[in-house]
């Protein structure tokens, strides 16, 4: 489940990091081709650039937040495979401790 869920995160990402790269891109394309003066051309360009700096922004905010979470998650489920290890082999050290008494007994009694 958690791998499904690292995947739609991804793909989910990776769409919007193209639309707003599409949409920079088209808006640049559509500001050069619009009949202004240059100074408001630039006020534009300059205001897209900034749109698209502060959405930006977000998004590595966000994909930072979620490596965060998956980092956080590893640690937990790499904890709890630790205790589960120390919890196996301290079964088998009582199981072998166990045969040893065993066969001590049947040697001596």
């Amino acid at each position: 489940m958690s791998d499904y869920k690292s995947n739609t995160g991804n793909s989910v990402q990776s769409f919007l990091t193209g639309a707003l790269i599409g949409g920079a891109i088209g808006a640049a394309v559509a500001l050069f081709y619009a009949p202004k003066k240059g100074r408001k051309l630039r006020e534009n360009i300059s205001d897209t650039f900034e749109d698209l700096t502060s959405r930006l922004s977000g998004l590595i905010r966000h994909a930072k937040e979620s490596g965060e979470d998956l980092i956080h998650d590893g640690m937990e489920a790499g904890d709890e495979l630790v205790h589960d290890a120390y919890k196996k082999a301290e079964g088998l050290i009582n199981e072998a401790d166990r045969i040893i008494h065993e066969a001590k007994s049947r040697v001596i009694g």
